[in-house]
């Protein structure tokens, strides 16, 4: 597939690539930036804000993004995207998916009609709130899923754990390696500590942090139900929040009367940066992670690698890190009072949980992560 002084070339398609700053587009960049030195790399992405270019080259990456017709929930679908794969595809050698993706099925039937290896990296099933739309919906997701997975070559996701859960990755467990991406802390925290948590401090709070999109799969109200009972046994406790409410999903707004209950127990910071958010993650006792769907958390992985542990819902995928390092503590999924238990025993059991950070430390160990990100795509 190479030949002598020229690099594989590797043609990735996902929906959501840089600027987009959201998990999976985050995990996706620093994929891409640790395989440059193998792989000459094109990222096909959507355009998502008219204002970015529709070429542009990035720490030696190609990316090419293409406009988009109409949104759906948070995406924006393209149909020219079809046409920029079309005339890309010639100029590659591997195709490499990310999914979920609008327009799987056509990316790796044409990737195998011309003759390409095609590897899928699955980041997640969908999971949307019940009703007979919303079923319709998921039943059209699993059946491209099933059917680009049935042409891929290989398939990946985070963990094994994940892949045996999965609805769509199940039957395929036999082309299926796990891959953990690398993980990469963007921000320095040139801005040093946040001034409101250095206030908390001061204030001698255990101060607990969440991130993330304020949407039902998160947990956020499984938080907030939580805190009540939290505070009954750790009245210092105060509940730091990072993130913002979604246009697509009022979820927050739904629980607004939970929110009201707990508030002068919380700050919340909005969006942050990656220096801030660095930043965050540093200042915390622990990171909470009650999501109700979630196949890997970037936000819970940054938040270790800074020395910070988790507490996290007990699901596939997300459970991992806590399983295999032991630093943190897993609750019962959907729980407020598994996830009060666990906060408050977290208190009394943190000097033990601390020694386990060397462990995780080397569970995200980034040449381990890069080498075998290279062994997938190339092998």
């Amino acid at each position: 597939m190479t030949t002598q002084g020229k690099q594989t070339r590797l043609l990735l398609v996902t929906d959501f690539f840089y600027p987009h700053w959201t998990g999976i587009s985050k995990s996706v960049f620093s994929l891409t930036k640790s395989l440059q030195e193998k792989f000459a790399i094109t990222v096909l992405t959507v355009r998502f804000d008219k204002r970015l270019a529709k070429q542009e080259t990035k720490e030696s990456i190609q990316i090419i993004r293409s406009d988009y017709l109409f949104t759906i929930s948070r995406s924006r679908y393209s149909l020219s995207i079809l046409w920029d794969f079309l005339k890309t595809i010639t100029q590659t050698d591997i195709v490499f998916i990310n999914s979920p993706s609008a327009n799987i099925v056509f990316f790796a039937l044409f990737a195998k009609l011309f003759g390409k290896k095609l590897l899928i990296f699955h980041q997640g099933d969908l999971i949307l709130p019940p009703g007979l739309v919303n079923s319709i919906i998921e039943k059209i997701f699993d059946l491209s899923c099933f059917f680009s997975f049935l042409l891929a070559d290989k398939v990946s996701s985070y963990t094994s754990d994940y892949a045996h859960h999965s609805r769509v990755l199940k039957p395929f467990l036999k082309k299926f390696t796990p891959v953990l991406l690398p993980v990469v802390l963007q921000g320095k925290g040139e801005s040093g500590p946040l001034e409101t948590i250095e206030k908390l401090h001061k204030e001698k709070k255990i101060i607990f942090g969440f991130a993330g999109r304020f949407v039902e799969e998160k947990g956020f109200d499984i938080l907030f139900r939580a805190i009540p009972q939290i505070l009954e046994k750790l009245p210092n406790a105060h509940f730091v929040i990072a993130g913002q409410e979604m246009s697509y999903e009022d979820f927050f707004g739904r629980n607004k009367n939970l929110f009201e209950q707990v508030k002068k127990h919380l700050t919340f910071l909005g969006l942050l940066d990656d220096s801030d958010l660095k930043s965050f993650y540093s200042g915390i006792d622990a990171i909470v992670v009650p999501s109700r769907s979630d196949c890997f958390n970037l936000v819970q992985a940054e938040a270790m690698l800074c020395g910070t542990p988790a507490l996290v819902s007990n699901i596939p995928g997300l459970r991992y890190l806590i399983k295999e390092s032991g630093f943190g503590l897993i609750f019962e999924t959907e729980s407020s009072e598994a996830l009060a238990q666990a906060t408050i025993m977290f208190v009394t059991k943190k000097p033990e949980i601390m020694k386990n950070e060397k462990k995780l430390q080397a569970l995200l160990e980034m040449p381990k992560l890069v080498l075998k990100a290279e062994e997938f795509i190339a092998k």
